[in-house]
């Protein structure tokens, strides 16, 4: 067996294969009603602030319906490459590439996924029964103490502190050996625990940054850029342990003396928690970036568009 394929013969897991082959239809599908109506607006000349062709006022806009399909799209990318089967077999040799297996998942596919806005496309590609039938059982349980119980969960989850420690529990208990190394010995725990955590706790916290309608941020732009900084701060923390541990954490790469390439597991280990500590902030010094031009524009005689952007941005 080569690195190109995995045991069963496939470079890419087939489950993985069909979530996407079905997430990419039902979104799609939505998205192609919404960008119509986004083109029908601004030929009415009722849109003043967003459309197709991504302008206001000659400033570029980057959360059309037209980015955020592209948006998608890269983060569906992104999901193949991570899940295919030389990074997956390369990540069980190599420290390094399972960090960057992680970034991908923590920094890149979660924010990528969060600005694409899913929810209005999943739920317009849905087949008009499908809508008709949840609509109707939504209106069946809308007195049941479950689905209230439900609803005020997810409410408490995107709670701004909330969402910021379940990102920190995620990520750190993830990185505690035993956890660890259970993982990387069981893929079904590697790729439905570990990896979904990864994800959730991500995709939570960036909804906390990024408009996804109909979810939007919770805080204005400095309590957003201390959110994203509060991040930046555990994800070098948690480098800085791993980097500076004197010996190797994880028994799956331990053991080994040396590894491919001709260094220690204790360097393959040091490699990955740089990796993590420069590379894993990119992410998030782009989201300050953006956050503090935002707030700058609100406190510089730019309020008006500011404001009517964020309001757009919500929707």
């Amino acid at each position: 067996m080569t690195i190109w394929v995995d045991a069963s013969g496939w470079p890419i897991p087939p489950t993985v294969l069909l979530g996407c082959l079905v997430a990419e239809v039902l979104y799609f599908r939505g998205w192609r009603v919404l960008v119509k109506e986004e083109q029908a607006k601004e030929a009415a000349g009722s849109m003043t602030s967003i459309g197709l062709t991504g302008s206001y006022t000659g400033i570029h806009r980057w959360d059309s319906w037209l980015w955020r399909g592209i948006y998608f799209l890269i983060a569906i990318l992104i999901t193949l490459v991570g899940d295919s089967a030389p990074v997956d077999i390369l990540s069980g040799r190599l420290f390094w590439v399972h960090m960057v297996q992680h970034l991908l998942l923590l920094v890149v596919m979660a924010p990528l996924f969060v600005a694409a806005a899913p929810l209005q496309p999943f739920w317009l590609g849905l087949p008009g029964w499908a809508r008709r039938l949840l609509k109707a059982s939504t209106k069946l349980k809308a007195e049941c103490v479950f689905y209230q119980t439900g609803h005020r969960l997810g409410h408490w989850l995107r709670q701004p502190a909330i969402s910021y420690v379940l990102l920190i529990v995620g990520v750190w208990v993830w990185h505690w050996p035993a956890l660890y190394d259970l993982a990387l010995t069981n893929e079904a725990i590697h790729d439905w625990c570990e990896h979904l955590t990864f994800f959730a706790v991500s995709a939570l916290f960036w909804t906390q940054v990024i408009p996804s309608p109909p979810l939007r941020p919770r805080l204005g732009y400095i309590g957003q850029m201390v959110c994203v900084g509060l991040a930046i701060a555990q994800n070098v923390v948690l480098a800085v342990l791993l980097g500076f541990a004197p010996v190797a954490l994880y028994a799956p790469y331990a053991h080994l003396v040396t590894v491919a390439g001709g260094f220690s597991a204790l360097q393959d280990q040091q490699l990955g928690a740089g990796i993590m500590w420069t590379f894993g902030d990119v992410p998030f010094v782009i989201a300050i970036f953006v956050l503090f031009q935002r707030w700058f524009a609100t406190q510089s005689g730019d309020e008006g568009i500011a404001i009517q952007s964020q309001s757009n941005a919500e929707r």
